[in-house]
Order: C-alpha cells, then sequence, then structure tokens
C-alpha cells in the first residue's frame, strides 16, 4: 500500500521517523511504503523484493519528469503508525520523497562515485 502526504506539519514530522530523514520534511510529496509484517521468511523476502522493485520504479518515474525524489528507512515505527494510521499487522518500509530542486534544475550527476563498471560486471564468470 502506498500513502501520499502532502501536509506539511505531517511531512516535518514524518521527516522524525529516521535520523537521516530531514529531506521528508521540505519535499512537495512524500510517499510511504506500507507492507504486510508476515512472519514467514519466505514471503518476508518476497515483500521486500516486491518493495524495491516499485521504489525504483518510483524513482526512475521522477527522474523522468524532472522530479528530485530520495528514499528513506523508517526506524520509528511507532511514530510512522501514528502519522499515517496504517495498521498493526503492516509496517512502514521506505518512505520516498518528492519535489523539484530549489537551487538548480535536475540533471544527472556527472561524475558518481562507483566503481568502474569492469570492476562489478562480470561476463561468463567472476
Amino acid at each position: 500500500d502506498f500513502v501520499v502526504v502532502t501536509d506539511r506539519t505531517r511531512l516535518a514530522e514524518l521527516a522524525r521517523v529516521w535520523r537521516a530523514a530531514g529531506h521528508v520534511a521540505g519535499s512537495a510529496a512524500t510517499v510511504a511504503l506500507v507492507a504486510p509484517d508476515d512472519p514467514d521468511p519466505k514471503t518476508r523476502e518476497s515483500i521486500q523484493y516486491d518493495l524495491g522493485q516499485a521504489t525504483m520504479a518510483m524513482l526512475t518515474a521522477a527522474a523522468d519528469l524532472g522530479l528530485g525524489s530520495c528514499h528513506s528507512a523508517v526506524a520509528d515505527q511507532d511514530l510512522a503508525r501514528r502519522l499515517l494510521g496504517f495498521p498493526e499487522d503492516r509496517f512502514c518500509a521506505w518512505l520516498i520523497a518528492f519535489g523539484y530542486p530549489g537551487d538548480r534544475p535536475l540533471v544527472p550527476v556527472q561524475r558518481p562515485n562507483r566503481r568502474a563498471f569492469e570492476d562489478v560486471v562480470h561476463r561468463e564468470h567472476w
């Protein structure tokens, strides 16, 4: 499930669910990804995979629209539940903040600090 938050006061409070979620307070909108809290390990793994796919799809779609986006973990589930109202048998997996950068247009990172392609892609064998 997805909970869209645009209320300025609620966004400011939601930014407190994790120590590095301050960007949520200044977002135009933030989407909370809420999932079942299933006790079965295989089901939990499947849910995490689906959450990752949903997150990447939203981040990619935002970039295509010229929107900035940033994900955030959720450490304080009690606060997230109080603010978003999701049931006890669910958890808030991620927050994804969206908005237009205030100081510049959205542009790709020119020199990302990543390992070289050849160092991470292996053909036929490691």
